[in-house]
């Protein structure tokens, strides 16, 4: 009879933890974004010009070969109403969203890779440094998760 109960006792665990994880998804699934808060330092075009030679053209062949699925260069805008004043032109978030954690986790490897085989810099573009175009102010990490049935948020990851 001891065995019995058990069996049943085990039974009964296994369906629960099977139906536990038929619900939560799969976490290394499911995509990971990163934001990149910067400031740009010299306003002339020259870190938009290093950001499209460099940064976008890296996360191109990435999404091209499957390890990045968007990427977005986004500038914050100043709004000016009478007596007020809001955003900072030099402020902008590079934004990108990679596949699954598994393509987060080798993106550095990856991005080397692609520089290495990419042309050092696009034809007609007047090759430029990274130093003092712009600095980092914060990067942040978060994995998408689903809140309810049908939304969707995010769980922040990581803060460097």
């Amino acid at each position: 009879m001891p065995l019995l109960k058990l069996a049943s006792l085990l039974l009964c665990a296994l369906c629960f933890i099977v139906r536990g994880d038929a619900q939560s998804p799969d976490i290394a699934e499911k995509p990971v974004w990163t934001l990149e808060f910067i400031e740009v330092t010299r306003r002339d075009g020259l870190a938009l010009s290093y950001l499209d030679d460099h940064w976008m053209r890296v996360r191109e062949e990435a999404k091209r070969q499957g390890a990045v699925l968007s990427y977005h260069r986004i500038s914050e805008v100043t709004l000016e109403t009478p007596g007020s004043k809001t955003g900072d032109p030099n402020s902008m978030v590079l934004l990108t969203e990679y596949k699954n954690l598994a393509a987060f986790s080798g993106r550095e490897k990856l991005f080397a890779s692609i520089r290495e085989h990419l042309p050092s810099s696009t034809p007609g573009v007047v090759p430029i440094k990274r130093e003092g175009l712009y600095d980092t102010v914060d990067t942040r990490v978060f994995l998408e998760q689903p809140a309810e049935a049908n939304g969707t948020q995010f769980k922040l990851l990581a803060k460097q």
